[in-house]
């Protein structure tokens, strides 16, 4: 799998994230194109910010 290289691309990320969280339903079946973007997108924006934003 990818990962986040830098800023520019985290905040591409982060932007994607937000537009997903507006057009996935909840009830969204695990399978669902979009449902998928938006867990690998949170998955690669929660390790970049891990690594970069710890406290």
């Amino acid at each position: 799998m990818t990962k986040i290289e830098n800023e520019k691309q985290y905040e591409w990320a982060v932007a994607r994230v937000e537009e997903l969280l507006n057009t996935v339903p909840e009830d969204a079946l695990p399978d669902h194109p979009r449902a998928i973007e938006l867990e690998l997108l949170s998955n690669l924006v929660a390790d970049y910010s891990e690594e970069h934003y710890a406290l």
